[in-house]
């Protein structure tokens, strides 16, 4: 009979990651149980690549090949609510989940803000499907503008794209877009005079989180693919075919909001935790939710610094299964002082702005760093042949989607 049973809620980077540090402490008489609503890990770094064209293979890796030959089961379920106080987890198939240790990596959810119309109207950008029906969409516009007679004013409203939100995954995609869509009007027929790509920023700079140097030098990359950008801009309401931005109104039929995001909806259904003014739960310094001896909160959900970025979630995994496995063989938890993070932007095919501590690599060098992290990466989670096959997917074209053929150079 298993003494310890860990149960792990969520199969993102955090869950992910604390179940593999977990299973390498080898500790006896331990059970590893994962839990997640998909039976794939999505690598949403990668996600900006299938909007244009890329097979989103690379994206989506089964879970079942992450634990191959690892003593971690994994079980698919939808999680509706949990008794820390009981040990118990309630999933949507019926069953009931006991544990002894509970780590949460639920991850984020689309925050809109109240904003009128945008929930209903706007493109989401969060997983593979969003970003697959975005993809088609765009499709779809340039096969209509090919046909559509006359009106100049209707064509331009067709072809703009808005990305509200100029953060890491806002910027990303705008500077993919830019070059896709000349690539799509030059494969519909289109005059690609016509197509735009705005991005919107609530602040005074994009990039708010990154070094102001290092955003800059992005920001310039953008203006040079033809990236409009607007800073200080609030969006304030969306309707079928326009927006309201503060001071004027953008004719587009395309929306995609990256600006707002917040933790699951499922953490303010657990009774005892406490949040901070962002909704995230207070944990301490070993990442246990405040007062919980046994409830490990990691990722985007937790209040720790640099909560929402991948890495974080990584190291946050990390040190909440070296402490579980402290308190299973009764040593002293070591408190968690995350790792630094380093940022890699790629800005269209090719170009990328990697930060390695005090020196910044812009271009191809940048892209370069960037393509060796995911590769990395891919090896922290898989044995040797199958990383290298799932880097190698990031080459190859969408089966679905006979346009997307490689890219002209349009830089």
């Amino acid at each position: 009979m298993i003494k310890n049973k860990i149960f792990i809620v969520g199969g993102g980077f955090g869950g992910i990651s604390a179940a593999l540090a977990l299973e390498k402490e080898n500790i006896p008489n331990v059970g590893i149980t994962l839990v997640s609503d998909k039976p794939h890990f999505e690598y949403k770094p990668a996600l900006y690549r299938v909007v244009t064209g890329r097979s989103p293979l690379e994206v989506c890796i089964p879970i079942s090949e992450i634990f191959e030959k690892k003593n971690i089961s994994f079980a698919l379920d939808t999680i509706k609510g949990i008794d820390p106080l009981k040990k118990i987890a309630k999933g949507a198939s019926g069953k009931d989940y006991h544990f002894d240790y509970l780590i949460l990596a639920l991850g984020s959810e689309t925050a809109y803000f109240d904003i009128p119309g945008l929930e209903k109207f706007s493109f989401g950008f969060k997983s593979i499907s969003e970003a697959m029906r975005l993809k088609m969409h765009l499709h779809n516009l340039f096969a209509e503008c090919k046909n559509l007679k006359g009106n100049l004013d209707e064509k331009v409203c067709l072809l703009q794209v808005v990305v509200v939100g100029a953060g890491p995954s806002g910027v990303e995609l705008a500077g993919e877009l830019a070059i896709f869509m000349k690539r799509l009007a030059q494969e519909y027929g289109v005059d690609h005079s016509l197509v735009s790509v705005d991005l919107i920023e609530a602040t005074s700079r994009i990039l708010p989180t990154i070094p102001e140097r290092m955003a800059e030098k992005v920001a310039h990359r953008l203006r040079h693919i033809g990236v409009n950008i607007f800073i200080n801009r609030t969006m304030t309401k969306e309707e079928m075919e326009q927006i309201s931005v503060r001071g004027m109104i953008m004719k587009t039929e395309t929306v995609v909001w990256t600006a707002g995001v917040k933790p699951n909806h499922l953490y303010k259904s657990i009774s005892g935790f406490s949040f901070d003014e962002k909704g995230r739960v207070i944990v301490d310094e070993f990442m246990r939710a405040k007062g919980f001896e046994n409830v490990f909160v990691i990722g985007d959900g937790a209040a720790t610094k640099n909560s929402g970025m991948a890495q974080a979630a990584i190291y946050d995994g990390q040190a909440a299964a070296k402490n579980i496995s402290r308190l299973i063989v009764d040593k002293p938890l070591k408190a968690y002082r995350q790792k630094k993070v380093y940022y890699a932007l790629p800005v269209g095919p090719g170009w990328a702005s990697t930060s390695l501590g005090v020196i910044t690599f812009h271009g191809s060098i940048g892209w370069l760093l960037r393509r060796l992290a995911d590769f990395r990466y891919f090896l922290s989670i898989l044995p040797f042949k199958k990383a290298v096959t799932v880097f190698r997917r990031g080459k190859n074209l969408c089966d679905t989607c006979g346009i997307c053929e490689p890219i002209p150079n349009f830089t």
